[in-house]
């Protein structure tokens, strides 16, 4: 199994080399399908400007086919199809459980995680958080998206047994601390990683990779 939880993607030079190495091409060879859902589903009126910038660094660092998948346009059969053709599936992020309720509609976990043991699965942010265990803390949902656990009908797939918080100490992202976050999640079961954008946690064949430097660890299973 190859997955990879990232914050904002191809941000540096480090993450490309890794994730080469992980797919096991050169970056120029690696042909990638993107899935965007996520960030489609954010409020008008906040600026897509990241979406941008994400788009244009896997342009940058990735020279294979790109190619979009569309889970309301394209059928289930042809989504498959060009998942299992590519080298690299990419999540972008967004707002947070739209994967979630998609992926169970769908019934395409049991997919991902077959693709995840023959390709490699990448996802930034919620695209990301979504591919981990769900985090039980009551107060990190209210006090960081202002949602309860009880509104979110589904679950994160827990393909991997630990996830992360992104984004961490940017500067939108300051009230969330380091004490915060050690407060809110030290009773959590398993591990969170708290990660900055130019950060990913790599889950290669049950061995957990850091890419970018060591990032802070919260929960009770801290390694």
């Amino acid at each position: 199994m190859k997955i990879i939880l990232a914050s904002q993607g191809f941000t540096t030079d480090e993450i490309e080399n890794e994730v080469s190495l992980i797919v096991g091409k050169n970056a120029k060879e690696i042909n990638i399908a993107i899935i965007n859902e996520s960030a489609y589903m954010l409020d008008k009126n906040k600026s897509k400007r990241w979406l941008i910038n994400e788009l244009a660094n896997i342009e940058k660092h990735i020279g294979g086919r790109i190619d979009f998948i569309d889970f309301y346009m394209q059928s289930i059969d042809e989504i498959k199809e060009r998942l299992f053709n590519a080298d690299l599936i990419y999540l972008v992020g967004g707002k947070q459980h739209i994967y979630a309720e998609i992926f169970h509609k769908t019934n395409m976990i049991d997919t991902l995680k077959e693709i995840a043991n023959k390709k490699v699965i990448m996802g930034t942010s919620a695209g990301a958080i979504v591919l981990g265990k769900q985090i039980q803390s009551e107060r990190f949902w209210k006090e960081r998206y202002n949602c309860s656990l009880s509104d979110f009908k589904y679950k994160e797939l827990g393909i991997v047994p630990f996830n992360i918080v992104p984004h961490y100490l940017r500067e939108d992202h300051k009230q969330w601390t380091r004490e915060f976050l050690k407060d809110v999640l030290q009773d959590n079961p398993f591990a969170v990683y708290a990660i900055t954008d130019n950060q990913a946690v790599a889950y290669v064949d049950g061995k957990i990779k850091f890419i970018g430097g060591t990032p802070e660890i919260f929960g009770r299973n801290e390694i």
